[in-house]
């Protein structure tokens, strides 16, 4: 019997790491470019540490680190919120648009090249079964 738990994570490691190796080009890890690029998405908005720990399902401590080191390495601001002065909003700095783009165009390439490797129905199977182990 496969073992659907192990195979998972051994293919999160695996593009983890494909990831990293090409972020490793700007200075940054695999997730540090996931969170630009998802501050890129959603520029128009004020976005809070909140908002990153729920979009990739981290824990507050792990966000804070994260966000401590991308602060640290000129790529995130923090500033007070417009809507509410007891909050922080995160926010790209200039360093990090000129690298989002081409972060952007790696991660939209990695999922076009996967995305032609299956049926569209195999597609759909395979994100269910994603959506079933994200929300366990």
């Amino acid at each position: 019997m496969d073992h659907f738990g192990r195979l998972l994570k051994q293919a999160n490691n695996n593009m983890m790491r494909h990831f990293d190796q090409f972020a490793k080009r700007f200075g940054l890890t695999g997730n540090q470019m996931a969170v630009i690029d998802f501050l890129m998405n959603h520029a128009e908005e004020e976005i809070f540490q909140r908002d990153i720990e729920h979009e990739f399902n981290i824990q507050r401590s792990t966000t804070t680190v994260l966000l401590q080191r991308m602060e640290k390495k000129g790529l995130i601001e923090r500033h007070t919120s417009s809507k509410d002065a007891r909050q922080k909003a995160v926010a790209l700095t200039d360093k990090a648009v000129k690298i989002a783009s081409a972060c952007q165009t790696y991660l939209r390439a990695e999922e076009e090249e996967f995305a032609q490797q299956f049926s569209a129905e195999e597609r759909e199977i395979f994100l269910n079964i994603l959506q079933h182990y994200r929300n366990l």
